[in-house]
């Protein structure tokens, strides 16, 4: 059953141009978490060291597919905002703390790097949650819900046993790209039966 969240047409339709990027760029994701799972298994290398002897262009498509997925969150947290809805401010907020995390890494200041990187974590809970409440259909909204409590999870996972890490980021981008399947459908359902009536 469809939950009214106060989205009006014009904001469901610029939010279904998110939601099948996020499927697309999801998806990339996911097959980059796969990659480096399988190089890992099979140089027997861990993580990050493998990084050295993998060809170059799967390093950028990572660099691309982060790019593409912080720009569907400012393009998300813009939505939002144009729409009356304040807490697209949250979806931008992290994309800016990604860039500025990672532009501080490369110039080689780690401890900043790692304060505006463990910011960025908190405040993707807070995108997750964000996604949760503005979710038209029951199902999508349980996903988003499930994948927001499963970050969590990830950081404890993280601290305790990085092996089961992947598994766990992999349920979530999986979940993401199911709930932004049921999201587009719900919303083209429901401009192809306006413009029938």
């Amino acid at each position: 059953m469809p939950i009214d969240m106060g989205l009006n047409t014009k904001v469901l339709s610029r939010l279904a141009w998110f939601y099948t990027g996020f499927v697309i760029v999801n998806f990339a994701s996911l097959l980059w978490l796969f990659i480096t799972s399988y190089l890992t298994i099979y140089t027997d290398i861990p993580l990050p060291y493998f990084m050295l002897y993998i060809p170059s262009n799967i390093a950028v498509l990572a660099l691309i597919t982060l790019a593409l997925i912080l720009g569907l969150y400012v393009y998300l947290g813009v939505v939002l905002i144009r729409g009356g809805l304040e807490r697209g401010y949250v979806p931008t907020a992290f994309a800016a703390a990604m860039v500025i995390g990672i532009v501080l890494l490369f110039i080689r200041q780690f401890i900043a790097s790692l304060i505006s990187l463990i910011i960025a974590l908190a405040l993707m809970v807070g995108v997750y949650a964000v996604l949760t409440s503005i979710a038209t259909h029951r199902a999508s909204r349980y996903m988003w819900l499930v994948s927001t409590l499963l970050i969590i999870v990830t950081v404890i996972l993280a601290l305790i046993s990085r092996s089961v890490v992947n598994y766990v980021v992999a349920t979530i981008q999986s979940l993401s790209i199911l709930a932004c399947a049921i999201e587009v459908w719900l919303i083209m359902g429901r401009q192809s039966q306006s413009v029938v009536t």
